[in-house]
């Protein structure tokens, strides 16, 4: 059984910290989200941001309905106090890693020195030949067997120090997976899943007034094909928002996706088990 992946609720944000969930969410749910943190020890860096992510509340809230997840209440989580063996379990866990980069950077070293003493040799195999050319038997120059001055040699990696900054602090819980607290059905939660359900990448649809920008694939190979937004099954949609929707999407080459989700009692024609039915508007001509 896959383990499940933890979802802390941080003031009311969902976020996940493990490199390791993050690709899973990308590789087998569809879920990007949205890089929130920065980089450690330069906070003023606002170019690309890091880890942890920020979920929407619809992909927790889907997360949780297939069981591939659950959502823990951080706060407090961290006030409950460590004991012990977890404490030493943490150090040893540090050290651990420790050892682990060092041995990474001792062997990268060794490489890069066979790579230099190679560009050496090449060097002075190239410089003997042109020597060897020259008719000038007297030279303004030093002679090239005079000793060459070799600057001090660096210390090797193993007599630096290394740190390692962790990543998360799950590690310092007793139990991770305590302290669980339930989710809210988002309102436009029904329409989010159907899409998803259909293997499309869903990012925050801000940007272009939408709830959602849909891809049909990976956002790192896609455009958005869609600005969706969802209603509720008998709400009013008046004509301004499908001009406005239609005339934008139109614009930015996408189609403006309205759907909504029929009601248990209600069986809509065309919807499918998820009782979902979703309309693409484009405009014909700007």
């Amino acid at each position: 059984m896959a383990e499940l992946i933890r979802i802390s609720k941080v003031g009311g944000r969902y976020l996940v910290f493990e490199v390791k969930d993050v690709a899973t969410l990308r590789r087998e749910h569809c879920i990007c989200a949205v890089f929130v943190g920065t980089t450690p020890q330069n906070p003023n860096q606002n170019v690309f941001s890091g880890l942890p992510i920020e979920l929407l509340a619809e992909e927790a809230k889907l997360l949780v309905d297939k069981g591939a997840a659950f959502i823990a209440d951080d706060a407090t989580s961290h006030l409950t106090p460590m004991d012990a063996s977890t404490k030493q379990a943490y150090l040893q866990s540090l050290k651990t890693r420790r050892r682990i980069f060092q041995r990474a950077a001792d062997e990268e070293k060794v490489e890069l020195q066979k790579i230099g003493e190679k560009m050496k040799a090449a060097s002075l195999a190239k410089k003997a030949a042109s020597d060897s050319s020259s008719a000038a038997d007297n030279s303004l120059f030093e002679s090239s067997s005079a000793p060459r001055k070799t600057g001090p040699s660096l210390p090797g990696v193993s007599t630096l120090g290394r740190h390692i900054t962790p990543t998360t602090s799950v590690d310092i819980l007793a139990d991770p997976q305590a302290h669980r607290v339930s989710i809210q059905t988002p309102r436009a939660y029904p329409l989010y899943k159907h899409l998803n359900a259909g293997g499309y990448y869903i990012t925050p649809g801000i940007r272009f007034g939408a709830d959602y920008s849909v891809y049909p694939g990976d956002p790192f190979r896609y455009h958005a094909h869609f600005m969706a937004t969802s209603f509720e099954w008998d709400e009013e949609i008046t004509v301004l928002d499908l001009v406005t929707g239609g005339r934008l999407g139109t614009g930015v080459k996408k189609g403006f996706l309205i759907g909504g989700e029929a009601p248990s009692e209600e069986a809509a024609q065309g919807a499918g088990k998820d009782r979902v039915r979703a309309f693409t508007i484009e405009w014909a001509a700007m």
